[in-house]
């Protein structure tokens, strides 16, 4: 007998899991790989201090006034209040396996399994965001700032690659480490206020490559102040392509081949310096973690998402996360930016 159908086919039958979108956040807010401060809704101080003391002869009367120092210097950082947030239309899903989930009812098109299986990605993909610019982007205005700069070769300048690297960065609405790292307004510069930071940059890059990175590591390493290097925990910031690029520099074919990076579980380091691997794009930054600041109200803050029905009778939902953020950076000549 012949089977006559009409009508629109539809598959019946689905895959069950819904793949997923990676959300990796490469541990700055979880692991602290720098600073987190918090309590901060607006503004914050930041103080930084030093002393300078000079020998003297020895002289058994009255202690006089010297030329000794003890310095306080106050630098004010404010915040960026942002937020994450939108609309949720769930009669979108109707005619689709979210259809399933949703409750008896006309007015009931809330789908569990679409809060379960997307709408759950929201935070997570709140953190690979805020991961992201924390390593990679500038307000329009300190792109402004940085572009303003005289550039030089010579250490204590801004390099002209620096300056292309921050006008490709993303426009946002906050400021990344590079970004202040190369332009703030502290008051415990050498030159205090604002303007180019007290970084020290390596000289003379070139490309790195799978054959290049050792030799530019050497660079790197070469440039970190001494005092700091034996007197802190350091670490390399550095780009999230550098670890194929070492494992592929490490297993070269040849005689000239050396293990210059070395790999102990998730652990990297080169020269005993611990790599971090951040969503730099064409910058290094070596530092203690100490100096290298997030400040915000609180680091909570990031994965609180708020959610509920839109106003005068919408068959909608809303959700909405909100975040003070700023960076910052201490002791900046204790820092060195690589392709700054």
């Amino acid at each position: 007998m012949a089977i006559v159908f009409s009508g629109t086919k539809l598959p019946q039958t689905e895959i069950e899991e819904i793949q997923r979108e990676i959300y990796a956040d490469w541990g700055t807010f979880r692991d602290g790989d720098v600073t987190i401060n918090e309590g901060h809704k607006s503004g914050a101080e930041v103080y930084e201090s030093s002393v300078t003391v000079g020998m003297k002869a020895y002289d058994s009367g009255e202690v006089a006034v010297g030329s000794d120092t003890l310095d306080v210097e106050r630098s004010v950082v404010n915040l960026t209040k942002i937020q994450f947030s939108d609309q949720v239309d769930y009669n979108v899903l109707l005619d689709t396996r979210f259809e399933k989930s949703m409750a008896a009812g006309a007015f009931n098109t809330v789908s569990t399994e679409f809060d379960n299986a997307v709408l759950q990605q929201i935070s997570p993909s709140i953190a690979r965001t805020m991961e992201s610019v924390t390593w990679d982007g500038a307000t329009t205005a300190q792109k402004a700032l940085i572009a303003g700069l005289t550039p030089g070769a010579a250490q204590g300048s801004i390099s002209a690659g620096a300056q292309t690297l921050a006008a490709a960065m993303p426009s946002n609405l906050v400021n990344s480490l590079p970004a202040i790292i190369l332009h703030n307004d502290s008051q415990s510069k050498v030159a205090p206020g604002a303007g180019i930071g007290d970084y020290k940059k390596v000289l003379s890059i070139a490309t790195i490559t799978s054959s290049t990175i050792a030799a530019q590591y050497a660079l790197l390493f070469a440039t970190l102040d001494p005092t700091v290097l034996a007197m802190e925990d350091v670490n390399i910031y550095a780009p999230l392509a550098h670890r194929q690029l070492m494992m592929i520099a490490n297993n070269s074919v040849g005689a000239a081949s050396n293990q210059n990076f070395l790999f102990e579980g998730d652990r990297v380091s080169y020269n005993g310096v611990n790599v971090v691997f951040k969503p730099l794009i064409g910058f290094m930054i070596a530092s203690p973690a100490k100096y290298l600041h997030i400040l915000m109200d609180l680091a909570s803050d990031m994965s609180e998402l708020k959610t509920g029905e839109v106003a005068n009778g919408a068959d909608k939902q809303w959700y909405k996360n909100v975040q003070a953020y700023a960076t910052w950076c201490t002791n900046q000549r204790y820092i060195t930016l690589y392709g700054g």
